[in-house]
């Protein structure tokens, strides 16, 4: 745990005890030979005249000396003996020092390790986020608009034979719907080009009126004044489910009336909108798998930490329930 070493007043090595020393050149030697003593003759001279009281040199170490912890040496004239007396001990503070930047540098690697990982996620994650908004665009465009026209070719194929008089208004019917539909993936195209907050919405009352003159449904509205905030804070994410429920009402529901009611309170955290209607229903658990816009309502809650339900039953109408949270959260409900 401890070196010594005698060095003579010509600075030669005498004696040296203790592995600590073994860096010390050969008894006989001149000590600044080696490397940590190279260069301090001046030094010494200075001790030996009495103008220093010692000299002290911290934080030795070095593969090449043959220590593989740093050691301080101490180094003082013995006046009686007309010598110097040279001291090795180990450096626990240099080594503790060591140690504790061994363990901050590996702990930085560790978070730089973490942040790359979060990077890779988050990149894989708006990625991931992209392509289901691609996909949600064109199902709310695309599908859509070739369903409608699917349905006017086929009503047109049909009165081709039973009233051919009417086949114009199916053709022109047909145009309208295929308008339409360009019309919509123009709307589209301009979203994915638009920054988040200069998406237009046209919001919920918006959209019932709009959906009541082009399907001549009956459509009573029941909204909740303190509401508003919120439902205009959550405008796309209610544009996008309310959308969807009224096009699977207009095309495959039959319904006559559909109410939709908004109703909640700020102590409960969150608010619901619910669009029910009167129409011929349907089996939810046997929904066809290549159908995607329950599937796109749902995600669409879930980005905004809301959750969206549709209970169905045949003959018995179709309810979807759509709740999200009053205050605001780490998606404000624009585009993403």
């Amino acid at each position: 745990m401890i070196g010594l070493a005698i060095i003579e007043a010509d600075r030669v090595v005498s004696r040296k005890f203790g592995p600590l020393t073994e860096w010390l050149p050969s008894i006989g030697k001149d000590c600044c030979s080696c490397i940590p003593l190279a260069g301090m003759e001046l030094e010494l001279a200075s001790l030996a005249k009495g103008r220093r009281r010692n000299i002290a040199l911290p934080g030795i170490r070095g593969a090449s000396l043959g220590l593989a912890d740093p050691v301080t040496v101490v180094i003082i004239w013995i006046a009686a003996k007309s010598h110097y007396l040279l001291i090795v001990t180990p450096d626990f503070a240099a080594l503790q020092v060591e140690r504790l930047l061994g363990s901050e540098r590996r702990a930085r690697r560790l978070i730089e390790q973490q942040l790359e990982a979060a990077s890779v996620e988050v990149r894989f994650a708006s990625l991931a986020r992209e392509r289901l908004r691609l996909a949600r665009d064109l199902h709310d465009t695309l599908v859509h608009s070739v369903v409608g026209l699917l349905m006017q070719i086929r009503l047109t194929r049909h009165f081709h034979k039973a009233d051919p008089g009417s086949v114009a208004s199916r053709l022109a019917a047909a145009e309208e719907a295929a308008v339409t539909g360009l019309a919509r993936a123009r709307q589209a195209i301009a979203r994915l080009r638009l920054p988040n907050e200069r998406v237009q919405v046209l919001g919920l009352e918006a959209i019932a009126t709009e959906f009541a003159r082009r399907s001549e449904i009956e459509v009573q509205i029941d909204v909740d004044d303190s509401l508003r905030e919120g439902i205009a804070r959550h405008g796309t994410t209610i544009d996008r489910v309310a959308t969807e429920a009224f096009r699977n009402i207009e095309h495959h529901s039959g319904a006559r009336r559909v109410w939709i009611r908004a109703s909640g309170d700020c102590t409960s955290g969150a608010f619901e909108i619910e669009i029910r209607d009167d129409g011929r229903g349907f089996d939810v658990a046997s929904r066809a798998p290549d159908h995607y816009g329950l599937i796109g309502m749902k995600e669409f809650a879930e980005l905004v930490g809301g959750r969206c339900s549709v209970e169905s039953w045949p003959g018995e109408g179709t309810s979807v329930r759509l709740s999200l949270p009053v205050a605001e959260s780490g998606y404000s409900g624009g585009e993403l």
